[in-house]
């Protein structure tokens, strides 16, 4: 795609409910501009791949998951354990260990912002191509 092209891409996704619809490596991608739940206020950009967002795509390791979906990592410690002395005594590396150790990793097929999607899309992907602005 052209950087016109996706300038008018995100000029698109900058309102609420805004949509586009691309066509990478084959398949038919939705982006619609959604609210991140049914009491936010917040939006976000939903990534429908060939007009579904299947749990299978979340939960399973397969193509689909890593070309269009956003890989998520989240921390069992808290913030007052991270600010604690017991954690500060331990070595760099040892903390980064503890880190790793107690997090976990998850897709999701929303992104909080143009900026990401775009940067994503074209990291992992061959072929993007404008079909339709919705």
């Amino acid at each position: 795609m052209t950087q016109e092209e996706w300038k008018k891409v995100e000029n698109k996704l900058s309102y609420p409910f805004g949509g586009v619809k691309l066509r990478i490596d084959g398949h038919v991608i939705d982006v619609m501009v959604e609210k991140e739940g049914p009491k936010s206020l917040k939006y976000v950009l939903a990534v429908y791949v060939d007009r579904y967002i299947k749990s299978e795509w979340i939960t399973n390791d397969c193509e689909i998951r890593r070309k269009f979906y956003y890989k998520r990592t989240k921390s069992l410690l808290t913030k007052d354990f991270r600010k604690s002395s017991v954690f500060k005594r331990m070595k760099k590396k040892e903390q980064e260990e503890w880190i790793k150790k107690h997090s976990y990793e998850y897709y999701s097929p929303y992104f909080s912002s143009f900026k990401t999607l775009k940067a994503h899309l074209t990291k992992n992907n061959d072929s993007i191509e404008l079909v339709d602005s919705i």
